[in-house]
Order: C-alpha cells, then structure tokens, then sequence
C-alpha cells in the first residue's frame, strides 16, 4: 500500500499477508552487479517470494524463502527484521551466533559483516527499509 493512498489513516498489517498469502514469486538475479548479497545468494530455485505491505519513506516487504546460509561482507543499509516463520541466525565475523525465533526482532545495521542464515521450511520475515534503499535494489534489477 503507497502512502498516499491511506490519505494520513493508520495501516492495520493484513495478518493474511503476515502469514504468507498474497506473496509472489521475484526472479532474483544471480550477478555481483545487483549489490544486493540476497540476490546473489538465494538463487530462482529457492523460489523466494515477497509482498509489499507498505511504500513511503520507508517499505515493508513479506519475505519468504527456503533454507539458506550465506556470507555478508559490509551490508549495504539498515533493515528491521521481525521473524514470522522460522528462524534466522546471524553471526558476526569473529563474533558469537545470535538467534532469532518466529517472534522475534532484529536490527540489522548498515556494515554488518557475517553470517546470515534462514532456517525453516519456509522461513519467513517482515523486513523495513528506507525507501531509497528499496529503489536503489529495485533500479539495480532492471
């Protein structure tokens, strides 16, 4: 939903949307080009899937996809995760792994470098972002 179209009124988060339905299947591209480690990382066959729950200065996505584990090195912006399905482990270089269970609440700031891990068949997240961040992913996937 684009802010402009709540015309100032409060969004009620859709529980449907929260639990998978309404999500669509993205063709992630598989190329360093995107900037984006998600990208490169969760290839087609994982069939990742997202909805876009809000758009303003910040964007809220469902995200969805099958077990992955994967290496970050200096991520590119700030996200808010909150765990829907699953279980996501991260693990900062050198550092001690932290896990989040379905439920949870993490802030994944801008440099991390590390391990990221999607647990759970499927593993499912609410994600927040800057808009900017958003529409810099997006413009690097046209």
């Amino acid at each position: 939903m684009q802010r402009k179209k709540l015309q100032g009124a409060p969004l009620r988060i859709d529980p449907v949307k929260l639990a998978g339905g309404d999500l669509v299947e993205v063709p992630f591209a598989v190329a360093n080009a995107t900037g984006n480690p998600r990208r490169i990382v969760v290839p087609a066959e994982r069939k990742p899937r997202v909805s876009l729950v809000f758009q303003g200065d910040i964007v809220m996505i469902v995200y969805e996809s099958s077990p992955a584990k994967f290496e970050l090195e200096d991520y590119g912006y700030d996200e808010y995760i909150h765990v829907l399905e699953g279980k996501l482990i991260l693990t900062p270089a050198g550092g001690t792994s932290m896990e989040t269970e379905a439920g949870g609440h993490v802030v994944l700031p801008k440099g991390f470098s590390g391990t990221w891990e999607m647990a759970g068949d499927p593993y499912r997240e609410l994600v927040a972002m800057e808009y900017e961040t958003w529409r810099a992913a997006e413009l690097a996937d046209s």
